[in-house]
């Protein structure tokens, strides 16, 4: 990844070039695949709207249900996160989004809303983030790995101390690789760089930049990054964004699992 796209610098027109081929690889998704995007990102967050004008905004367990399986089959495979959101009671699921939301309605800092969701089995802060980001997704940032190691980017820095020269928080390219813990600190810091940086492209681009727009174009640098590094490219002029192939994420069966569960 190259300083030009780091979030300090990256101007709105190479953004855009990022958001754009999110959503021309998205059409061309496997059925699948599809369908879950228009569940997360047009579907479910229009229901939320609709309850809100209502009177009252929540989800169901069954939404929440296919936000999770969402978030599994794009970000890290762990099929016991599954099993533990679907041990939650109907009731439970409908009762703790509600107050969630409704936190959000009086502050719009997330962090209580956080701890709140997190109250349910299977929802740590990266869940509970998709959950807020379908409520409010101008503003509220989805916890995806691509998008924290986006934000956190820093370029190498040089030391004449060989053994001190190679950060642990960063690979070649600059690009953040420390583990990620998604704990409730680690989102905060997501939402107020997000919060900065969608402000400041909004300004530029004389137009609303959302979050939403934000986790999309941060997923397709990510991946553009990591294809760029795996054909020896880092530190050179990037390719164009890449294509669908290499946007879809990996089959459950190739990726790794965690044997350990760790709520995220």
């Amino acid at each position: 990844m190259l300083t030009n796209l780091a979030p300090d610098t990256i101007t709105y027109e190479e953004f855009e070039i990022y958001l754009t081929n999110y959503d021309l690889n998205k059409k061309r998704l496997p059925d699948s695949f599809e369908g879950l995007q228009e569940l997360r990102y047009k579907d479910i967050p229009e229901v939320i709207a609709q309850r809100k004008k209502d009177g009252e905004a929540f989800l169901e367990k069954s939404e929440v249900q296919s936000l999770v399986e969402w978030k599994l089959k794009f970000g890290t495979y762990r099929p016991s996160l599954a099993k533990l959101v679907a041990s939650n009671p109907v009731e439970d699921v409908r009762k703790t989004t509600s107050s969630a939301f409704s936190l959000m309605s009086d502050d719009p800092d997330p962090s209580k809303a956080i701890s709140t969701l997190s109250k349910l089995k299977g929802i740590g802060p990266a869940t509970a983030s998709l959950l807020l980001s379908c409520y409010n997704p101008d503003t509220i940032p989805f916890f995806s790995d691509e998008l924290f190691r986006w934000l956190h980017w820093q370029p190498e820095i040089k030391n004449s101390n060989p053994k001190k020269r190679k950060s642990k928080s960063t690979d070649d390219d600059g690009n953040a690789t420390r583990k990620i813990n998604y704990t409730a600190k680690e989102y905060a810091s997501i939402f107020e760089k997000t919060t900065a940086l969608r402000k400041r492209l909004s300004q530029e681009a004389g137009k609303p930049i959302t979050a939403v727009d934000i986790e999309k174009a941060a997923y397709t640098i990510g991946k553009t990054a990591e294809n760029d590094k795996a054909r020896g490219r880092i530190g050179v002029e990037p390719e164009a964004p890449i294509e669908t192939k290499d946007l879809c994420p990996p089959s459950p069966k190739r990726r790794k699992t965690r044997k350990i569960p760790n709520v995220s």
